[in-house]
C-alpha cells in the first residue's frame, strides 16, 4: 500500500472513532459536563482518535517536504504524551487503575516513539530495521489507534467520576 494511501486511510478511521466516542459523549450526560472529572476523561479520550488523525492528515499535506510531516509527528507525539498525563490521574481515582497502568507503559512509550522517530529518523537503521521513518511512523499509528479505542471502550463502560465523589455535609439551617 503505497504510504499516502495508508497515511488517509488512518486519518478517516481515527476521525471515525472521534465521531463514535462523541456519539458515546452523547448517550452519558456525566461526560458531558464541562470542568468535571468526567468531562476531563471524555476530552482527553477525544485526544487519543484526534491528535493521531490530525498528524495522519497533515502529514499528507506535504508527504515529499519532511520538515512539514517532521512537525506534524513531533508535535503529535509530545500533545500524546501530555494527554496521557493528564488522563491517568483521572483514571487512578477510579476502579480504572489498570487502564491507567496500561496508558502509561504502553500510551507513553508509544507517542513518545512517534516523537522520536520524527526527530532522528536515522535511528530505525541502528535497529536493523528495513522500513523507512513513514513507515515506522505507520507501525506506531497503527498501535495507537488500538490504544485509543481500547482507551474510549475502558472510559465508556466506567461509571461516573463524579458519583464516586464523597457527598458533601449539609450544614443544618438555624431556623
Amino acid at each position: 500500500m503505497d504510504i499516502s494511501t495508508f497515511y488517509g486511510v488512518v486519518a478517516g478511521i481515527n476521525f471515525t472513532l472521534l465521531g463514535l466516542w462523541w456519539v458515546a459523549v452523547l448517550e452519558r450526560a456525566d461526560l458531558r459536563r464541562a470542568g468535571s472529572r468526567n468531562g476531563q476523561m471524555a476530552y482527553v479520550v477525544s485526544l487519543q482518535f484526534l491528535l493521531p488523525g490530525a498528524v495522519a492528515l497533515l502529514s499528507q499535506a506535504a508527504p515529499t517536504v519532511a520538515f512539514v510531516w517532521r512537525t506534524a509527528f513531533l508535535l503529535g507525539g509530545v500533545a500524546g504524551v501530555v494527554g496521557i498525563v493528564m488522563l491517568v490521574p483521572i483514571l487512578l481515582q477510579t476502579h480504572l487503575r489498570t487502564p491507567a497502568r496500561l496508558l502509561l507503559v504502553l500510551g507513553v512509550p508509544l507517542h513518545t516513539l512517534v516523537a522520536i522517530v520524527a526527530v532522528l529518523p536515522d535511528l530505525r537503521s541502528t535497529f536493523g530495521l528495513e522500513l523507512n521513518s513513514l513507515q515506522v511512523e505507520a507501525v506506531l499509528f497503527c498501535l495507537l489507534v488500538l490504544l485509543g479505542a481500547q482507551t474510549a471502550w475502558t472510559a465508556a463502560m466506567a461509571p461516573s467520576l463524579d458519583e464516586a465523589r464523597p457527598p458533601v455535609p449539609v450544614q443544618p439551617s438555624s431556623d
